[in-house]
């Protein structure tokens, strides 16, 4: 809906970009340029204006960090020419200092890598060059560091609505619309501010409508925070409300601990005097997406007004789509129940076309569908009167086609002014001459209009059959995208029968052979007679017809954004992300009684103050995890503040009670122990189902790929790569190609389903890997999958192996960010059958950290293990070594060389190393 038009949301929040197009260039390359400004994010405060001022100075920073590091790499950002570029004077009334301007991009441009197509809210820059570096955006003449930002969209004119920072000079405006060697224009994309945005008119209370009272709710410490009110949660009304969640999740086959918490919180609404907040804590694997899922199921069928956010698009579209098969087995008419359920966001980001089952509840789809049927009421009495006043409908349309036929002057007109006749001839004279001619031409023509007349039996069959169509795909559409409370289940039931009474009719009428009314033979029997004698049906279908059209009405709404707003207040279940919520503040919209955060632990909690300033909010309940990952913040000055702490973790940490779900589904007990020991305290159980004999899963012979162990590689070497970016090591990095290797002989053996991840903490290590396993030509296969990523892109995945390749190896004991608690557990716990980590035994465990502490867990249970036991991994680690060495002793002299024979240097080692590893194998498919 984003691109439909000028931007919806309020003109407030534009004074965040101000300050951004106030900032030079040197301004964002500096990262102390905030840093006297943004402290600690407190843990209590005394008032919302000082708990929403708190995230300001942090949400500023990390706004300048995010377009530092942009503009560093904006020699690959994507980009397009811009063909045109107007003032646009109509905003003056905006209070901005900036100024306006309408821009057209160059979409004939023959550049394959300028595609770049603007979005509202994105952030650009301007230059007459494809820079290289950022260095080239300085000194540029008369377009120095000129940037804007993307305010509006109007696709019928195909025009962009931007703020810029400054002013575009009149020659280039001059130049660029009269297309004569015109000079080049070009817009990179930089960032998208939507989200900041939201989050700066949320933070400056700038949202229409809002209501701070559950915001008040989180301010302080509460030790009843959590707790049920014993007032309300006491005596037999609390008991039939439990019974009553209970028999809606009983199919759902939930745990103790899953009921215990879905009962909780969806029984919280029988407190009216007072607003609840309620977490529920899911370890790894403990059924957090289906706990929700039931959850909101609850609540749907409750009727209570929902909103659930997630952090993330994906997060959003998984548990809607999980939330969508618990509803689909409960439906008792096909789809019809869907209308009360609405997820949102922007359809190209979200990429929801890859979760087809969510077609049917993605907000443009069902925009676009109920405008669709505006004719459905029309079709609905046409078809009525169709059955009932078979006769005046025929008489009617054959009164207008023999009306339509045209007198012997308008032909004659229409001749004269259609054919080829000389200039002077006047249409007097033309007619006088052609007379004869016209009036034969014209008796034909009355003929054959005549003639395709329809008879009554052709144009009953032909209306029949075409407004039963027409009425199908209708009844289709709205059965599944209105929302219940417009339309009862009754009527429902009876679109079906509609439908087949109408089939049943025209087969009926289809069999009998008609008196053809026009050579007056008297065979069989008219459509009137068959009519009469079908007279029964009929009564039956008009009366199901009557009853739809009196009880199935269609809001009259034209505009795609008036209907997308009708869509919102109706649904009673909506989802989308926590930045996308601004969209519900609008004026007329249905209160929202319950928000659910899923990944709550992962959302930021300036970004949690959006949803939680809805109006008519009484209970929100947050799902996460918080000794899993936080949210990503990229600014050193904004972590050190806390920028990145959750809502849900501040709660913890001030003592808000919990909902434990103690049972994990996903992790071989043996590779649950430790992380359920070091991060849990032993309050994990792990269930019936991976406990047994069929979970302990074999994939290589040894003892050293059991289910979970922990393989030594002393002759690792750590090294920082050109740039800095990380640390990899690349014995490490053999082993784990040589692993991968011998796992994909063994499926050639096989041939049984695996899949494999290999999880590093750093970057340059995931990139190294990466690099040689696509050397590797691995197996073409869907049951062979490969997946290499950092600790923080596994985050809520999970596979059948998982191979860790921890990196550190030096003498110092330095593990670095290694021993982030939180990044370790997300690690720890994505594997299902086996978990394997590769390091340095004495520079984890060198000093006390929890990877000391598994170190010595894995010794303790036998779990430990040389690389060099394993003799295909003792050689490729050798040979790896023995390259190293003789790389550096390669590369050792050409470090005095001058700065002019690098890149020699470089290729000339390239080469060596490729040549020493040998060709790449061949595929074997």
């Amino acid at each position: 809906m984003e691109r439909s038009c000028i931007a919806k949301d309020n003109e407030e929040g534009l004074d965040l970009v101000e300050t951004v197009f106030n900032w030079s260039l040197k301004d964002v390359l500096n990262d102390n340029l905030c840093k006297h400004k943004v402290l600690k994010i407190p843990q209590t405060f005394l008032s919302t204006t000082d708990y929403l001022n708190s995230f300001i100075p942090s949400l500023i920073e990390e706004t300048r960090s995010d377009l530092c590091s942009n503009l560093k790499g904006v020699s690959r950002a994507s980009f397009c020419e811009i063909s045109s570029i107007e003032l646009e004077r109509s905003r003056s009334f905006i209070p901005t200092k900036s100024l306006f301007y309408q821009i057209s991009v160059n979409r004939s441009s023959n550049d394959v890598n300028g595609k770049y197509e603007p979005e509202v809210g994105d952030l650009i820059a301007f230059t007459d060059i494809k820079p290289k570096t950022v260095d080239d955006l300085i000194n540029r003449p008369k377009r120095n560091y000129h940037i804007g930002y993307v305010h509006g969209i109007k696709e019928s004119i195909d025009k962009i609505s931007i703020l810029s920072s400054k002013s575009f000079d009149m020659d280039i405006q001059f130049a660029l619309r009269s297309k004569s060697d015109a000079p080049k224009l070009y817009a990179f994309h930089l960032l998208n501010l939507t989200t900041n945005v939201r989050i700066w008119k949320a933070l400056k209370s700038q949202l229409e409508g809002a209501s701070l009272s559950m915001m008040k709710k989180v301010l302080q410490a509460d030790i009843n925070n959590g707790e049920n009110c014993q007032l309300c949660f006491s005596g037999e009304n609390h008991s039939v409300a439990c019974s009553s969640v209970q028999n809606i999740i009983r199919s759902q086959n939930l745990n103790q601990s899953q009921k215990e918490a879905v009962v909780s919180c969806v029984t919280s609404r029988e407190c009216h005097h007072n607003d609840t907040i309620k977490l529920i804590w899911g370890p790894p694997g403990t059924g957090k997406t289906k706990t929700v899922a039931s959850l909101l199921f609850s609540l749907l069928k409750l009727k209570a007004r929902t909103l659930a956010c997630a952090p993330t698009n994906t997060a959003v579209l998984e548990v809607a789509a999980r939330l969508q098969n618990l509803v689909m087995e409960t439906l008792e008419c096909d789809t019809f129940g869907f209308g009360d359920i609405v997820v949102f966001g922007n359809k190209s980001r979200m990429k929801v076309d890859s979760y087809r089952c969510l077609n049917d509840v993605f907000l443009d789809y069902r925009v676009d569908n109920l405008l669709k049927c505006s004719g459905w009421k029309h079709s609905l009495e046409s078809m009525i009167k169709l059955i009932e006043y078979p006769k005046q409908q025929y008489d009617s349309y054959k009164r207008e086609e023999e009306n339509s036929l045209k007198s012997l002057e308008e032909f004659a007109k229409q001749k004269y002014f259609n054919e080829k006749h000389d200039d002077h001839l006047t249409l007097e004279q033309f007619l006088k001459k052609e007379s004869t001619c016209i009036e034969e031409q014209y008796l034909l023509y009355k003929d054959h209009k005549r003639k395709n007349i329809k008879t009554m039996e052709q144009y009953f069959m032909q209306r029949l059959r075409s407004n039963r169509e027409q009425l199908e795909e209708y009844m289709r559409t709205l059965h599944t995208h209105l929302p219940t409370s417009l339309i009862p289940l009754e009527e429902i039931k009876k679109m079906p029968v509609a439908l087949d009474l109408l089939s049943s009719l025209e087969n009926s009428l289809s069999k009998d052979k008609f008196k053809q009314t026009s050579d007056g033979c008297e065979d069989g029997e008219s459509i009137l007679d068959c009519l009469g004698r079908l007279s029964i049906k009929n009564e039956e279908c008009l009366v199901k017809l009557r009853s739809l059209s009196q009880t199935i009405s269609l809001p009259n709404i034209t505009d795609k954004y008036e209907m997308a707003k009708f869509c919102l207040m109706s649904a009673r279940l909506i989802f989308c992300t926590a930045a996308s919520s601004t969209k519900l503040f609008a004026d007329g919209m249905t209160p929202v009684e319950f928000l659910v955060i899923d990944e709550a632990a992962q959302l930021k909690e300036c970004e949690s103050t959006i949803p939680l300033q809805l109006p008519g909010l009484h209970h929100v309940i947050l799902i996460g995890d918080e000794k899993q990952l936080p949210a990503v913040v990229k600014s050193q000055v904004s972590q050190e503040a806390e920028y990145g702490r959750s809502l849900f973790e501040r709660l913890v940490s001030l003592g808000h009670k919990k909902h434990l779900l103690n049972v994990q589904y996903r992790m071989h007990p043996s590779i649950s122990l430790f992380p359920n020991k070091e991060f849990y305290e032993k309050q994990l159980s792990d269930s019936p189902f991976v406990r047994e004999v069929s979970y302990n899963r074999h994939f290589l012979e040894g003892k050293m790929y059991d289910s979970y162990s922990f393989i030594n590689i002393a002759k690792g070497k750590e090294k920082m790569p050109r740039g800095g970016h990380g640390w990899k090591n690349m014995v490490e990095a053999a082993a784990v190609c040589k692993i991968i290797e011998s796992l994909e002989n063994e499926f050639f053996s096989t041939g049984k389903k695996v899949s494999i991840g290999i999880i590093s903490p750093y970057n340059a290590q995931v990139y190294e890997i990466q690099e040689r396993i696509t050397r590797q030509n691995l197996v073409s296969d869907p049951n062979f999958s490969v997946s290499v990523r950092s600790v923080d892109g596994f985050q809520g995945g999970e596979e059948d192996i998982i191979i860790i390749s921890t990196v550190r190896s030096n003498k110092n004991g330095k593990i670095g960010f290694l021993d982030n608690r939180q990044r370790a557990n997300v690690a720890l716990t994505r594997a299902r059958y086996c978990l394997w980590i590769l390091g340095n035994e004495n520079t984890l465990s060198s000093d006390y950290s929890l990877w000391r502490n598994l170190v010595n867990d894995a010794k303790e249970r036998g779990c430990f293990h040389n690389a060099d036991d394993d003799k295909k991994l003792a050689k490729a680690i050798e040979e790896e070594s023995l390259l190293i060495e003789l790389l550096d002793e390669y590369e050792s002299p050409f470090k005095k060389l001058s700065l002019g024979s690098t890149s020699r240097t470089r290729t000339t080692a390239t080469t060596f190393r490729g040549s020493f590893r040998g060709r790449p194998r061949t595929p074997r498919w």
